[in-house]
């Protein structure tokens, strides 16, 4: 990228941009935090005569941390500063874990107009030392700075792959702002996450699945996270409904997403499913979630319109829920419209035979079926539950 534009998009996005929300400084003392803002002055005059634009970021940097003083301070008390406070400092920053957070806001600003001089990158390179941060990994850091200045899903993600040390964790109060894809795509983690709540193109998930064909795919990782994001899955088959798998993960989060026109969402050894402020529009060829046995299912202030599945096989099970495992499933402040379960055998419109419970939740016109939750071996606890053309809560 050449360095006018570089500079550019760091003074309208970076400098000017939005407030920096969780900065992992805010809750530091004001002593370091004084220390942190000084070498931060430092490094925006190192080997650079024009700090305007700098000054303008370490500004919006001291806003977002709740800085007591004021940026004239800095430049007084920048020149002041000791070894033995310097040393001081870069040791409360690893005790504190800030190193990652420190040395990435100095990249910020060094890099700001593009490329460094040699005095520049040997400045740095003490400053990653004093901090013991690896060279792999500040080569890492360099990816996500460069990522986070030309604000770049596609640099952020490449970087993100080599990021074996979870770097990334200690960064988001920048990406966070601009990413809408894989904000973590590690080994253990996967965390697809928009800040605008943008469209997922669905076959980005496909990029990161451990297998797929035609109609489904899989992701294995300990923890899997979807925020903030809309997935529409209708163009994703020609035959059947897409469906998403989900292996062997101890802890499933879906926050604040829309998903649409899916086959399933199939949840293979999984522990623990959360699902808060979630909408599920027109699953209607298949339950919306498919639970293997020992599955925990907490859905909260989430919508269901038009889901469910007719069939003329006998082993309809629910047209929200697909199983007959005995799973502990708990609906909370949630809603249905139109939801339904038709088969040869006609199991709950929202579950059969599963350890259900279900919370202040509102049922409209889910008529088409037998019972809203039909229990034979499993139970149902309910309270402060609404019933508006539908048929009985259960059996």
């Amino acid at each position: 990228m050449d360095t006018n534009s570089q500079y550019e998009l760091f003074h309208k996005i970076v400098i000017n941009g939005s407030s920096i929300k969780e900065h992992p400084l805010e809750k530091a003392d004001e002593n370091f935090k004084t220390t942190y803002y000084d070498l931060l002055y430092i490094t925006a005059q190192y080997e650079n005569s024009d700090t305007e634009n700098q000054i303008q970021f370490i500004k919006r940097i001291m806003d977002s941390t709740n800085a007591i003083t004021v940026i004239s301070d800095h430049i007084r008390s920048a020149g002041e500063l000791t070894p033995e406070k310097v040393a001081d400092f870069t040791k409360n920053c690893i005790n504190m874990n800030l190193e990652i957070i420190f040395f990435t806001d100095c990249l910020l600003i060094a890099c700001s107009k593009g490329s460094l001089n040699k005095k520049q990158v040997d400045f740095l390179s003490e400053v990653a030392a004093a901090l013991e941060i690896k060279k792999s990994d500040v080569d890492i850091l360099c990816g996500y700075a460069a990522a986070i200045l030309e604000q770049s899903t596609e640099k952020y993600e490449k970087t993100n792959k080599l990021d074996t040390s979870e770097l990334y964790r200690h960064i988001l109060c920048y990406t966070k702002k601009f990413v809408c894809g894989a904000l973590a795509n590690t080994d253990k983690c996967l965390h697809f996450y928009s800040l605008t709540h943008e469209n997922l193109e669905p076959k980005r998930i496909l990029v990161i699945s451990s297998s797929a064909n035609y109609n489904s795919c899989e992701i294995v990782r300990d923890t899997i996270v979807f925020e903030n994001l809309r997935i529409d899955l209708s163009n994703m088959t020609q035959i059947h409904d897409f469906h998403i798998g989900f292996g062997c993960a101890k802890e499933v989060i879906f926050r604040s997403c829309d998903f649409f026109n899916g086959g399933s969402l199939r949840f293979h050894g999984c522990q623990s499913i959360s699902i808060d402020e979630c909408t599920f529009t027109n699953f209607c060829n298949d339950a919306v979630f498919d639970l293997n046995p020992d599955s925990e299912l907490f859905v909260s202030r989430s919508v269901f319109k038009n889901c469910g599945y007719e069939t003329s096989f006998a082993s309809t099970t629910g047209g929200i829920i697909r199983s007959v495992n005995m799973n502990r499933a708990v609906f909370r402040e949630c809603y249905f419209e139109k939801c339904f379960a038709l088969g040869s055998f006609k199991g709950g419109i929202i579950s059969f035979n599963n350890m259900a419970e279900a919370y202040d939740c509102e049922f409209s016109g889910c008529n088409k079926g037998t019972y809203l939750f039909f229990s034979d071996n499993g139970s149902f606890k309910g309270d402060r539950n609404k019933l508006v053309d539908s048929v009985e809560l259960k059996s």
